[in-house]
């Protein structure tokens, strides 16, 4: 992995230049605080929600990927596999083509 970003108000995961919307990170852990993660090679950030008197806290340099990024990674990751999976399943649903020709029976 070198490229990660985490919003957190779209559930938006995007890794490596792939991207998916609206996943389910409600079992991932993200602080209620936290809006989004950067992460670039070996080095990142975690920038924060506005507090309640509409000041920001700065943003948190990091050099390790918390464990609630990785959850996130990981259900970027499973999401992944079951769509290829289902498109598998759909694609082997599709109604077989005709041919012409002679059949050997």
């Amino acid at each position: 992995m070198t490229n990660l970003t985490i919003l957190t108000q779209d559930n938006a995961v995007y890794l490596d230049g792939a991207v998916i919307l609206d996943l389910d990170l409600s079992t991932a852990g993200i602080p209620s605080n936290v809006h989004a993660l950067q992460w670039k090679t070996n080095v990142g950030w975690i920038e924060f929600k506005p507090n309640d008197d509409f000041t920001h806290d700065p943003n948190q340099i990091i050099n390790e990927l918390p464990n609630w990024a990785n959850n996130c990674i990981n259900i970027f990751k499973d999401t992944v596999v079951k769509h290829q999976a289902e498109q598998k399943v759909i694609m082997s649903t599709k109604v077989q083509p005709t041919t012409t020709g002679t059949t050997i029976v």
